[in-house]
């Protein structure tokens, strides 16, 4: 025997290194929408591939079907997808089996494509394509329901941002290029009067919309809100602050960083004309409302300080505090109480708000060198509601613009826990946005920004049993509200 012969009989597969035969992958079919026709049999397909599919059938279904296939190995079947015949292909059984979650006795069908395979692209062309025409459909049908003035509202608005872009886009080429402070100042003169100018025309245009969305029934605002967003979005979310309201990246509209936009003076967005509108959103009514209140905040801290004995320490809380911007005020305007004990602390659910407020605040007060001391506690505010605040006997505990989110019930909770944990003669002050603020059928329909607004009124009558004395304050808009509760 030959040395070949002999390796040839000791030759043995490794099964651990066998190579797999390549299979097809096997697609699901959406319900109701795949068939194969032939003779007096539709079958519903549940998946397939590019050499065959598989059907399940019922008992008697499946008889039927073994009967014919002993008589026609190979048959043609029409191959229907979404009511479209797609091609005529053969095919011969390959296998069957029952069904393993079946309770009536399924069988399910292998079918083997002799010759031709399933011509698969053309499949996914007609699912791709009648998706198209059933959104183009459900266009059609969505926009029947929406009021012609609306429409007109929408388009002649559209209309216009298109042609004020177009008009700063050439302005921008005429910037100059040669000097940085000559181009920004350039910029910034242009987004100041071209911001002026917009808070004197699109307030205007905010006025309207109450009355053209009134008569529309609550069943067709989704299909209207829409409708407002797909033709105006691309002219108002390139500004960074309507984008952030919008796509509210940190899970919630008005986080740290849209506060932050609101009091720095910067030109930002990708274009100029992007910067332009953005300069206005930081500048209307709602946007310098809200940088009035970092105001009377620091305001009010400041009389805290004012009307306490110089060697008393003072505690003070804000819940909610975001880029706790009225105590970085108060650091810098209120250098004569440097030195003073004092205990400020910042609470937020959000970390990341939280860390931006700590670095803000350390950076200031190594340079300040103020004495003050400052804590930074990372708590949910369901916590907050249910089982109160981190400690006790504060002077002074506020937030500024949760309680724009809070119904009554969870406001008086809230506001009572809070009232528990100043001392006596300590005070709470409360913020809430007005319901006269002028923005807010922009900020609901474009901007998909929802507050619990509030009249003076309606402050009195939720906290009217809390404290010993309560009064409404408001900044010099009047649009933010502020009930102050002393206890």
């Amino acid at each position: 025997m030959s040395q070949t012969t002999t390796k040839q009989e000791a030759f043995h597969i490794d099964e651990a290194n066998r190579k797999k035969i390549i299979r097809q992958d096997r697609i699901p079919v959406e319900p109701h929408t795949c068939f194969l026709v032939f003779q007096n049999f539709k079958l519903e397909l549940i998946n397939i591939s590019t050499f065959g599919c598989a059907v399940m059938v019922d008992q008697t279904t499946f008889e039927e079907l073994t009967r014919f296939t002993n008589t026609q190995s190979v048959f043609h079947a029409d191959f229907i997808f979404k009511n479209v015949l797609t091609q005529n292909v053969a095919f011969r059984l390959a296998r069957t089996e029952s069904h393993s979650k079946s309770v009536i006795g399924e069988m399910i069908v292998g079918l083997e494509c002799v010759g031709e395979p399933l011509r698969l692209e053309r499949i996914k062309a007609i699912e791709v394509s009648s998706e198209v025409i059933q959104k183009q459909i459900k266009y059609v049908t969505d926009s029947h329901r929406i009021p012609t003035e609306f429409k007109m509202f929408v388009y002649e608005l559209k209309d216009w941002l298109e042609k004020l872009k177009i008009n700063i886009d050439i302005i921008e080429n005429e910037a100059p290029v040669d000097n940085w402070k000559e181009n920004h100042e350039f910029k910034m003169t242009i987004a100041d009067n071209v911001s002026d100018f917009l808070n004197q025309v699109i307030p205007q245009k905010y006025k309207e919309l109450p009355v053209l969305l009134s008569p529309i029934p609550q069943e067709d605002l989704e299909i209207v809100t829409a409708f407002a967003r797909e033709h105006l979005g691309h002219l108002i979310y390139g500004a960074p602050f309507a984008n952030r309201a919008f796509y509210k990246p940190r899970g919630y509209a008005g986080d740290f960083e849209m506060m932050n936009h609101l009091y720095r003076d910067e030109m930002v967005g990708k274009s100029f004309y992007d910067q332009c509108l953005h300069k206005y959103f930081v500048d209307e009514p709602a946007g310098a409302a809200v940088k009035n209140r970092g105001q009377y905040l620091c305001e009010k801290i400041t009389e805290l300080f004012e009307n306490t004995k110089s060697h008393t320490a003072l505690k003070i809380l804000s819940i909610a505090s975001g880029p706790a911007m009225e105590q970085q005020m108060f650091l810098q305007s209120g250098q004569k109480f440097h030195g003073r004990k004092a205990e400020f602390t910042c609470l937020d659910q959000d970390e990341e708000s939280l860390k931006h407020a700590q670095r803000q605040l350390h950076s200031l007060n190594r340079l300040l060198q103020s004495g003050f001391e400052y804590k930074f506690n990372n708590m949910a505010i369901r916590n907050v509601i249910a089982k109160g605040c981190p400690d006790t006997n504060y002077d002074l505990i506020y937030s500024a613009g949760l309680f724009d989110y809070f119904t009554e019930p969870v406001a008086q909770m809230a506001a009572r826990k809070m009232l528990d944990s100043v001392k006596v003669g300590g005070k709470v002050i409360i913020g809430n946005f007005s319901k006269d603020n002028p923005s807010t059928p922009f900020m609901e329909l474009i901007l998909d920004w929802h507050l619990i607004y509030r009249s003076e009124e309606d402050l009195l009558r939720i906290f009217k049993d809390l404290g010993s004395k309560i009064w409404v304050e408001k900044e010099p808009l009047g649009i933010n509200l502020f009930v102050v509760i002393e206890k």
